[in-house]
């Protein structure tokens, strides 16, 4: 698997799960916050969908 960390510290898998790990968390944080109307949905969702952009850009370099 390719390194990405400049001392290849963490492998892209795990830099991945780690990943995948916060989006998970953010779904159920933020959706929380909403139901709360301590955020807004807008914002819920762009914070999402960057985290989930993360992770497919992760998933790519993994494939190289």
């Amino acid at each position: 698997m390719t390194k990405i960390t400049p001392e290849g510290r963490f492998p892209v898998s795990a830099l991945i799960a780690e990943a995948q790990r916060e989006l998970d968390l953010r779904r159920q944080f933020y959706w929380a916050r909403v139901r709360a109307g301590k955020m807004r949905q807008d914002d819920a969702h762009l914070r999402i969908a960057l985290m989930e952009a993360i992770v497919k850009r992760l998933m790519v370099t993994a494939a190289l």
